[in-house]
């Protein structure tokens, strides 16, 4: 008996077949979540809709600063010691790391039969909630389609014309991203992008490669990578790249005096655009894809989350209940998106009324006919437990080639110095 067990769970398919668990929605129970701000705002503002259907449920939501810091070493801590809340989310840098601990709920099994609920999610983020031997860790929550938000009057001022579908046109090259850029330079007042490192993010996203390969080696001298250097040290030395630090009260402070003409981000860039950096300034910006690479690519993701139940939890059914409705339930989807420009892993969400409108901020344009076709073309990376380590080391590469402090080889090498004497 126990070797025909023992073969069952060496046979056991990749994912349960069955349909994924529908809960009592009068099931009555208490759980805790675990996130960082500003989801607790956003979690906490979602539950009225929430307990319209899980009227029984009471969610208590705790929010940690930083997903990278604070909130990330909680989540370690509690996994560690077997303790912690019962539902956890996942910030897209920390997935590699924080995805093979064996604390999480396997949510391709019975009863969740999570498995082909994933059909309906953006294909990379799916992919990346599994690990090699099936499990499903967690449920995507949001992604981070990439393009260009681009500042309307400053392009008019210039004498580009600031519609959509011909920004898309004039910077449809890197090449072009550097000659027309040049145009918005006002000397120490006004530059074409916030920081190097966007050239380099959205180049390493549309080849779909990360600061390691699929074997876990350390890919700095990847042409890409290289490549991108060689195009931060053109712009750096024509005056293109602004001099302020990435979150820095000066970088923040840029967007909405007008000192920044263009931002290479993911799409909830925008909510941080309208309702703090600059919030006075409806009409003025707009969304047009990236440059393309040498294969015509111009889709790229920016950043994500993800969010599971952990083995702790004595309310697993309820924990199950709360993720999947607020990664699937159309109100809660769209008041996330309404409220902070959070993009919808989940498929169908895409093709709402409330994500596809004349939105005023953007001058009336429908962005959504940019994030949904880089949603559907953005390509798979590798992620690695050390890709916060790495990528912190190029920045400061980055920034170096930006300022001309060093040239982009002396700049690869000392990062990766930086990078293996940490490894």
């Amino acid at each position: 008996m126990l070797a025909m067990s023992m073969a069952t769970l060496v046979a056991r398919p990749v994912f349960a077949q069955g349909t994924p668990m529908a809960v009592d929605p009068e099931l009555s129970a208490t759980i805790s979540v675990w996130t960082w701000p500003n989801n607790d705002r956003t979690f906490t503002a979602l539950m009225p809709a929430f307990n319209k259907v899980y009227p029984n449920i009471t969610v208590n939501v705790q929010g940690f600063p930083n997903a990278n810091s604070n909130y990330l070493n909680t989540v370690q801590r509690a996994l560690l010691s077997g303790s912690g809340p019962d539902v956890a989310m996942i910030e897209i840098n920390e997935l590699a790391l924080l995805r093979q601990r064996p604390q999480w709920v396997d949510l391709a099994a019975e009863p969740f039969n999570a498995g082909p609920l994933l059909e309906d999610f953006a294909g990379f983020a799916a992919e990346n909630v599994k690990t090699d031997n099936g499990k499903i860790v967690a449920l995507p929550k949001h992604t981070g389609p990439g393009a260009m938000f681009y500042r309307r009057d400053i392009f008019d001022e210039v004498g580009l014309s600031s519609e959509p579908d011909a920004v898309a046109d004039t910077f449809a090259t890197w090449d072009a991203f550097l000659s027309e850029g040049s145009k918005m330079i006002v000397p120490n007042e006004r530059w074409m992008i916030a920081n190097g490192l966007e050239i380099l993010t959205v180049r390493m996203g549309q080849a779909g490669i990360g600061w390691f390969d699929a074997d876990g080696n350390l890919q700095l001298d990847n042409p890409v990578i290289i490549d991108a250097l060689d195009l931060i040290d053109q712009a750096g030395k024509a005056k293109l790249i602004s001099p302020f630090s990435m979150w820095s009260p000066e970088w923040q402070s840029a967007f909405g005096k007008g000192q920044i003409a263009t931002i290479m981000s993911g799409n909830w860039f925008g909510g941080l655009l309208k309702r703090a950096f600059a919030p006075n300034d409806a009409g003025k910006w707009g969304v047009s894809p990236v440059p393309a690479d040498e294969n015509g690519s111009r889709s790229w993701n920016y950043g994500g989350d993800f969010i599971g139940v952990l083995n702790t939890s004595k309310s697993k059914e309820a924990a199950w209940a709360f993720i999947h409705w607020l990664v699937t339930d159309d109100e809660s989807l769209k008041q996330q998106y309404q409220n902070d420009d959070l993009y919808p892993a989940y498929l169908p969400a895409g093709s709402a009324d409330w994500i596809n409108f004349e939105d005023p901020y953007y001058g009336g344009q429908n962005v959504n006919t940019v994030f949904a076709e880089v949603q559907r073309t953005m390509k798979s990376w590798p992620l690695n437990t050390h890709d916060r380590l790495a990528g912190d080391a190029v920045q400061v590469a980055v920034d170096n080639v930006a300022k001309g402090v060093e040239t982009p080889e002396q700049a690869l090498e000392t990062a990766e110095k930086r990078i293996m004497a940490r490894l």
